[in-house]
């Protein structure tokens, strides 16, 4: 009789263990899907603009030469040249040719296409970040302007300071905005005018 009693407990308990362990487990899997859901849907949204981008033909240089403004924030163009090594441009704006002068220098860089793509995703994942940062002669922050996330930096050279901005426009174009002997009105100016000047999607 009592080895009777020990087998059902023996059963009962097993019974129960096994009853708390498939729930432990349905739980633990129910909680991992629903961690792999939200992370499936974030990477998906995050690939597939960049699958997009990568699936885009880009410019030719001549294409590429005309989406240069003439002018930016009231500087006209000096120079312009294609960006070496990769798809777009490099542009001067200066009342006087020479680097000694007040101005603007952009930078855009296409990440369209299968070989550009990636520079473009390495951008996108710095803005991502939270950073601000500042030594003896440079300081630079990464924050929301106007609907979009830039890195300001801002660099000291004995006795003056220079500013850049970057961000991407149009989740396509990495774009940067140099000033020489200039204040950040004409940055923050610069980015208005890009904004409204928009290049192709």
């Amino acid at each position: 009789m009592k080895a009777h009693q020990l087998i059902i407990y023996a059963c009962f308990t097993v019974m129960i263990f096994s009853s708390c362990e498939e729930k432990t487990t349905s739980n633990t899997a129910e909680e991992q899907g629903d961690g792999l859901t939200q992370s499936h849907a974030e990477s998906s949204i995050g690939k597939t603009w960049l699958q997009v981008l990568m699936e885009k033909q880009p410019l030719t240089e001549d294409e590429y030469m005309a989406l240069v403004p003439a002018t930016l924030q009231g500087f006209p163009l000096q120079s312009k040249e294609p960006k070496s090594g990769l798809n777009g441009f490099i542009a001067f704006y200066s009342h006087e040719e020479g680097r000694e002068h007040p101005g603007l220098r952009l930078e855009v860089i296409d990440g369209a296409g299968n070989n550009q793509f990636q520079h473009v995703n390495t951008v996108y994942k710095m803005l991502e970040t939270v950073r601000n940062e500042s030594g003896d002669d440079f300081q630079s922050e990464i924050k929301d302007h106007q609907g979009e996330r830039v890195l300001f930096v801002s660099k000291t050279k004995q006795d003056r300071k220079d500013f850049q901005l970057e961000y991407i426009q149009n989740q396509r174009y990495h774009v940067g905005i140099l000033g020489n002997l200039v204040g950040t009105g004409e940055i923050y100016g610069a980015f208005e005018e890009l904004q409204n000047n928009q290049f192709p999607k």
